[in-house]
């Protein structure tokens, strides 16, 4: 319902907070802010249920218009007279508000009618976001059946079909082969890509370059793209990457017989075994990739000679496994109350059998945790429903999804479709996209920036989102979507105005084009095509404009004549020059860039912008320069994050300006000089969560200190030295003043002494600590007692450690760090050891910390592999399936 997050976002320019301080609160204002919070909360209560969908279909288009309408009046006439003093907005304020009233009368008739005992989708979801993990139910014959085939002891190159509906699960059992334990141990090479509707070729190559992975190393997960090199040179480095190791490849979701025709050269034959794994919808696609290496033609109904594996729908006791273990996050088949049983095994049949449907249910279920009965026996309609419509019933059970959705949410998933297919999206990046966007409700208890995380769990765990990667201390680094899902949202964007993606040069364009709200730009390439970059130009009331295609070195022309604009996402394109369009766009919240020069003192006219991202490429570093204006008078920013630069001078105000903070909103703040960051300027930055700083060489002694006392909300820090001198120890105490609410800590080629560990051993809420290239320099670590009581997760990577134990324990014996009785390091969960060349054995007693999920080894001493080896056995030995160890090391 693109009407509700319309709503708040004009709400959000109206907000006393917000809304420009040249203009007076009139109670014209005042009147239709107080009529848009009463038109928000009916909307919260209206559920679009089957009997009443079109009645409320038909009210969100007229909210919608109205209130896009609304804004683009409104912000027109900001953007217009901003440089003028005017007292009061003109008439359309109250044309606004006439708008609205018989909207607000239609709502509260259809919100009177909804019986909100049976509608517990009203309330606001407060269930736990804690992600359960899905075993692959009802495919573990598929399993068996494909590692036999990927296993067996034919020495010619194989290619290995999957074929079934979308959304049967082809890439969940594609990737329970890949990482299979005994498939990674019989393969020296592995790889893996996604092929699009809309492939480059040039990207394939790279995708799968960077995704290699050898026995004995860490796979190359930077991509691999030289922009110089042709698609056919990228095709024969992978030739050669490939030929004469065993290897496998996963190609997965390929569409058509061309991209197979090109890829399929690249993979040599050396009779050693080597596989390749293909998905597809369609099994003429699967057909052709395992018979195209045969000259003569074969009838495709013809299946003897070789193998072709075809997913088959769950039947009605794993569909409903599945189901109940979504719903309930249990695998205790008493964990349905006995009244639900009948309802769920028939919304089970419904979903026929597809792992997405059931998985997608059971999120919508899960969210809403109602178990009266009542809510389920209307989802079993509405899937009966979805279920006679045939082949078509997944869509209709992926709408339903949708449509059930409250409110806030919606503009959430809708926006996650702007972005290309089998997008890894960083969550920090999507977070300051939507806080950007304006379109997230304001909490009282939380930032806004909490919000926009807490929806993203949501919809993670209705399971419309999934997670594509973590973060150090288990939480949620990336996300992407399903393929089926992603084409309802970008449906949903078309219909609603929401969202245009431009994808590729010849592209059939809605009707309503003009009018979308957002522009996406997948291929940045597109917009030197002057077709492109006209008919992009036509959308005049856009207020986004993301480039979601691959990072692009060369200059494009940029399309800059959308006035009101808010959001400009451009990091991976190439400015020459700074556009002088750029700092007249009054309403932009996010700025990201590539651009090498100063940026212009007008940049500071933008004093609504949130979050500025600046890229320097190449990356270079000028120490005791700064490319950024005087900026301290842009009082709305929240994020500041740059290639290495100083900090400009602070202002200094006037006597009758007062001692408010200059920057009371800014939360993170990353890639500057520690010099820069002085006491005065860290004193106007109270509310900081995230700082990482940078020096040229090892401070010295008289070098002043990093002033963190004055950062009492600080998360998560960075310390890098650029030029580390790993002979020369350190002198200065740079760790001093660490505030206590520390989660996260990196340091880098910072040569200090072990003894200085000890503070950091006693930060009681760090959970993250990475060193790296001789942060600390010695042969011996001794932890305290009592120290670490919260680290999760622990890097040493480039150290010249030798001794790693814990304090004397009185008698003059050297304890080890995981003895089995003592309290150090309770909470990890994983140990990563990088290039410890002389580091010693890793103590025997690491197998029983509790809850350790990873170790893992890259180059470290011999000794240290022999020790991991031995306590992978153990482990194996044991049936502890908790504990992985990982060694990638030339020693074995």
């Amino acid at each position: 319902m693109a009407a509700y997050s319309a709503v708040v976002s004009l709400l959000h320019i109206l907000h006393p907070d917000q809304f420009p301080l040249i203009y007076d609160r009139t109670p014209e204002i005042e009147s239709l802010y107080s009529k848009l919070v009463s038109l928000q909360s009916l909307l919260e209560k209206i559920v679009p249920t089957k009997s009443i969908r079109d009645e409320v279909n038909n009210l969100d288009v007229q909210i919608r218009e109205a209130i896009y309408t609304a804004q683009d009046n409104i912000e027109s006439f900001i953007f217009r007279q901003e440089q003028i003093h005017t007292a009061l907005l003109p008439e359309i304020i109250i044309i606004a508000a006439d708008a609205i009233d018989p909207l607000i009368t239609k709502a509260e008739a259809i919100a009177s009618s909804i019986n909100e005992t049976s509608s517990p989708e009203n309330t606001r979801e407060t269930r736990s976001t804690n992600i359960f993990i899905k075993k692959i139910v009802g495919q573990e014959e598929d399993l068996k059946k494909l590692k036999d085939e990927i296993l067996n002891d034919t020495c010619e190159l194989a290619v290995v079909p999957i074929v079934g509906l979308p959304g049967i699960g082809k890439t969940t059992l594609a990737r329970s082969i890949y990482n299979h334990r005994h498939v990674k141990k019989h393969f020296n090479i592995r790889a893996w890509v996604t092929v699009t509707q809309d492939y480059q070729l040039k990207e394939i190559y790279s995708d799968l370059l960077s995704s290699i992975e050898r026995k004995g190393e860490k796979s190359r997960r930077d991509r691999v793209m030289n922009t110089e090199a042709s698609a056919s040179k990228l095709a024969d480095r992978l030739h050669k990457e490939l030929l004469g190791g065993r290897y496998l490849v996963v190609v997965d979701d390929i569409w058509d017989e061309e991209s197979w025709d090109a890829l399929r050269h690249s993979f040599p034959d050396s009779a050693n075994n080597s596989r390749i794994v293909v998905t597809s919808r369609l099994r003429e696609i699967a057909h052709y990739v395992v018979t195209s290496r045969f000259e003569e033609e074969i009838d495709p109904r013809d299946t003897f000679g070789y193998f072709i594996h075809t997913m088959k729908p769950l039947n009605d006791e794993n569909s409903w496994t599945l189901l109940r273990q979504t719903v309930f996050r249990d695998d205790d088949r008493r964990s349905c109350p006995p009244h639900l049983l009948d309802i769920g095994l028939k919304i089970a049949r419904n979903c026929r059998g597809l792992p997405l449907s059931l998985t997608v249910v059971g999120g919508l279920l899960f969210a809403q945790g109602d178990e009266t009965g009542r809510y389920w026996e209307s989802i079993e309609e509405d899937t009966h429903a979805a279920a006679a419509r045939g082949d078509e019933s997944y869509l209709e059970i992926l709408y339903l999804s949708y449509n059930h959705l409250p409110g806030r949410l919606k503009a959430c998933f809708l926006y996650m479709g702007a972005f290309p297919e089998d997008s890894e999206i960083v969550v920090s990046k999507i977070v300051s996209l939507w806080v950007a966007e304006g379109f997230l409700e304001l909490a009282q208890q939380q930032s806004v920036e909490q919000v926009a995380a807490e929806s993203l769990e949501q919809l993670i765990d209705r399971n419309l989102i999934h997670i594509r990667g973590f973060t150090s201390n288990s939480r949620t680094k990336a996300c992407g979507m399903h393929d089926s899902l992603r084409d309802l949202s970008v449906k949903e964007c078309g219909k609603e105005k929401f969202f245009h993606s431009r994808r590729k040069y010849v592209q059939e364009l809605p009707e309503d084009t003009d009018a979308q709200r957002r522009i996406c730009v997948h291929r940045n390439v597109l917009m030197c095509m002057e077709e492109v970059h006209d008919s992009v130009k036509r959308i005049k009331f856009a207020r986004t404009l993301l480039y979601a295609g691959p990072h692009h070195h060369h200059p494009l022309p940029f399309c800059l004549t959308f006035d009101l604009l808010r959001v400009l996402d451009a990091f991976t394109v190439c400015f020459i020059e700074f556009s002088d369009e750029i700092v007249k766009l009054v309403h932009l919240r996010y700025l990201s860039l590539t651009y090498n020069g100063k940026l212009p003192s007008t940049l500071c006219n933008l004093r609504k912008l949130q979050i500025l991202m600046v890229r320097r490429h190449p990356k270079i570093i000028y120490v005791a320069t700064s490319f950024l204006p005087v900026i301290w008078n842009m009082a709305h920013l929240r994020h500041l994050v740059f290639t290495e630069s100083d900090l400009p001078g602070i202002i200094h105000r006037r006597h009758d300006e007062g001692d408010s903070v200059l920057f009371a909103n800014l939360q993170s703040l990353s890639n500057v000089s520690a010099g820069s960051c002085t006491k005065e300027v860290l004193q106007n930055m109270p509310n900081l969560k995230k700082l990482a700083v940078w020096t040229k060489t090892p401070p010295g002694p008289t070098d002043s200190c990093l002033h963190l006392g004055q950062l009492q909300n600080l998360q998560a820090f960075k310390f890098t030295v650029v030029q580390p001198r790993p002979k020369l120890m350190s002198k200065t105490k740079i760790i001093d003043h660490f505030p206590n609410t520390l989660v996260k800590l990196r340091l880098s080629g910072c040569a200090l002494p072990w003894e200085d560990m000890t503070v950091i051993g006693q930060l009681p809420c760090l959970e993250v600590l990475k060193l790296r290239d001789m942060a600390f320099k010695g042969d011996r670590w001794h932890v305290g007692a009592d120290e670490f009581g919260m680290l999760k997760f622990l890097l040493l990577e480039y150290m010249d450690l030798k001794v790693w134990g814990l304090a004397d324990d009185g008698g003059g014996n050297l304890l080890s760090v995981f003895d089995q009785h003592n309290s150090h390091f309770p909470k990890l969960e994983r140990l990563i050891l990088r290039y410890c060349y002389v580091l010693g054995d890793i103590p025997e007693s690491i197998r029983y910390v509790g809850g350790l999920e990873l170790v893992e080894l890259v180059e470290c001493s011999p000794a240290c592999v022999d020790s991991a080896l031995e306590i992978s056995e153990y482990a194996e030995k044991n049936g502890n399936e908790n504990l992985k160890v990982r060694i990638y090391s030339s020693w074995e």
